[in-house]
């Protein structure tokens, strides 16, 4: 398991505050442009399972996956392909008896084309699971995969959103400072700068007039595919 180090006393304590608001909590970490970005936030998930010694549930969209290299080798994977009942069933089986941290592939995995909105329902019905018997889980998304339907049905259901865009970490918190990261030599390094781009979370997670209408138009196509079925 590669270690996380960060550089001063200092910075310790911003680290540390960004691990309390992750502690469970469901939280998606949503890039920019910064291909550490999924490393960045399987160290933070890293870091919280070895603190707090927590069973690990990882939630896999792809069959090769599921290997767990990165998390201890009793780690459970999930591959979620059309067994969506009977992974929440074995999953709340799990967290329903004692906190667990819950760690999902990236969203943007989903393969194009696909029907997502099983998958969509999937991880809502988790997120409510989650929080209900307090877990912590944590994923990311790239922010150019995201979709209306995602934006609308999906993040709402988070308790956290951050956006990491050229090795930074923007955090929605006026009491913790946005971390400037760097990851050498399998560590992860963490320098507090100033709290400038707030407005970038909510831009990036908000809808278009155009997005808006292409959700009406999703909603009524499946409206009118229900009613049709009956």
């Amino acid at each position: 398991m590669k270690k996380m180090q960060v550089d001063n006393s200092k910075n310790q304590g911003a680290f540390i505050e960004l691990l309390s608001l992750l502690r469970e909590k469901s939280s998606v970490f949503c890039y920019k442009s910064d291909s550490k970005a999924r490393g960045f936030a399987t160290m933070l998930a890293q870091e919280i399972q070895k603190e707090d010694n927590l069973p690990v549930i990882r939630i896999c969209w792809n069959e090769n996956e599921q290997e767990n290299h990165n998390f201890p080798s009793d780690t459970c994977s999930f591959y979620i392909f059309r067994n969506y009942t009977t992974s929440l069933i074995q999953i709340q089986k799990k967290i329903s008896r004692k906190k667990y941290l819950i760690v999902v592939s990236d969203i943007s995995k989903l393969e194009e084309g696909q029907n997502s909105r099983p998958y969509l329902r999937f991880l809502s019905i988790l997120l409510r699971k989650s929080e209900e018997y307090g877990s912590t889980m944590i994923t990311t998304i790239d922010s150019d995969s995201q979709t209306p339907l995602i934006r609308s049905e999906l993040i709402p259901h988070f308790n956290n959103y951050y956006l990491i865009e050229n090795g930074k970490l923007i955090i929605d918190n006026k009491e913790i400072p946005n971390l400037k990261y760097s990851i050498r030599d399998d560590r992860l390094y963490l320098e507090p700068v100033l709290q400038d781009d707030l407005n970038k979370i909510k831009e990036i997670f908000s809808l278009t007039a155009e997005e808006k209408k292409e959700l009406d138009k999703i909603v009524g196509q499946s409206f009118d595919e229900y009613r049709t079925s009956l």
